[in-house]
């Protein structure tokens, strides 16, 4: 009977024909939409890590200090092969694991940068926090402190760190040295009027692509007396 005719192989070569158009078509469409949510989800965690990283550092050059034989050193390092400790400074900004036990207290803190054991291109930033203690040489302290093993992970996937330093002019530096201030003398120990941080980040390393983020922070100083004498 004619009702009960089936499909001819035409037919059936055209409906897998086009239903292989539509899952593929399916396919690209999830593949991107994955991607996308992939992708989003990377961005979110770096800015995340970001956040938390700049927030740890402006806190800490916030609380600098002017402290007689603590001098404040900072380098850069622009170059995306170079690691090594970048920046050292007192602060008031100890971290304190146990309040029950522990009180803040003034530091000495230390950044560094070192490369990433899985891959050299990606680094990482490390923290070291040495109390000053009365009686005892921060050097000492210090010593211990230049090992990355001793330093608590701040932030890693970087490409590179960056640091610019201003005196009270406005002038930037790519490095900062107790006596970098005009008119300072040889006993004084000076601070930077402000310090800026970038850190830039890993998005995809074998693309080349990767995102900055960039924080200024003014340090507080004490005003000098006007009537001490002016160098020129």
């Amino acid at each position: 009977m004619k009702g009960d005719r089936g499909f001819t192989l035409l037919e059936v070569l055209l409906a897998t024909t086009v239903l292989g158009v539509v899952m593929a078509m399916l396919t690209l469409s999830l593949s991107a939409t994955f991607r996308t949510v992939e992708t989003t989800e990377e961005q979110e965690a770096i800015f995340s890590q970001a956040q938390a990283a700049l927030r740890l550092i402006s806190e800490d050059l916030t609380a600098a200090v002017v402290v007689q034989d603590l001098p404040f050193t900072g380098g850069s390092s622009a170059d995306h092969t170079q690691s090594g400790i970048q920046v050292t400074f007192p602060s008031q900004s100890h971290l304190v694991l146990n309040p029950k036990k522990q009180r803040p207290a003034l530091a000495v803190i230390r950044y560094q940068v070192v490369e990433e054991d899985e891959d050299k291109r990606r680094l990482k930033l490390l923290r070291s926090d040495t109390p000053v203690l009365p009686g005892i040489s921060w050097q000492e302290g210090m010593d211990s402190a230049e090992d990355p093993g001793s330093a608590f992970l701040v932030v890693e996937g970087l490409r590179a760190v960056e640091w610019k330093y201003f005196d009270q002019q406005g002038q930037e530096f790519d490095s900062w040295q107790q006596d970098r201030d005009i008119g300072a003398t040889d006993n004084e120990t000076t601070l930077p009027a402000a310090v800026q941080c970038t850190l830039e980040f890993w998005v995809d390393a074998d693309k080349e692509l990767s995102q900055p983020f960039t924080t200024r922070v003014l340090i507080p100083t004490e005003v000098e007396d006007e009537q001490q004498p002016q160098h020129h």
